[in-house]
């Protein structure tokens, strides 16, 4: 059995974009997962596949990410989808997206997931980076 916590909306703080969702409300569950890292915030809204039978992890997923930059050091921002498959605790890791813009400037993006090992735990990482040098970053699960 699945279990999941519904919400109505996703909403961040006034200077991060709201996450919209995307189909039939009535069709899907909805979760988000958000964090705060120095210079750094975003979140994850992920639309879970509709479905009482066995195959809804391995559907497609709907994703909204977000991240907004809160710091002016040169340094830029990433956001990237987390997930666990099912019958794994191992996290994996989904491509990042970058902002280097620079201070309050956010990037709000939609995006799909599907995993052949299904999908069962959806989760965000938020970042500051200088070129390809991680500095600090926070996770968060929804």
């Amino acid at each position: 059995m699945r279990t999941r916590s519904r919400i109505a909306a996703v909403c961040a703080t006034a200077a991060v974009a709201t996450i919209a969702f995307t189909g039939d409300a009535s069709a899907a569950t909805r979760t988000s997962a958000s964090c705060s890292t120095t210079g750094a915030r975003g979140s994850m809204g992920a639309t879970w596949p509709d479905g009482s039978d066995n195959t809804w992890p391995y559907e497609e997923f709907k994703i909204a990410l977000s991240v907004t930059d809160t710091l002016a050091d040169d340094h830029h921002v990433r956001v990237r989808f987390l997930s666990k498959d099912v019958g794994s605790s191992a996290t994996r890791t989904w491509a990042w997206h970058s902002l280097t813009k620079g201070k309050d400037q956010t990037l709000t993006l939609s995006t799909t997931a599907q995993s052949d090992y299904g999908i069962v735990a959806t989760g965000v990482e938020v970042a500051r980076f200088e070129g390809d040098t991680k500095l600090n970053s926070c996770t968060d699960w929804s």
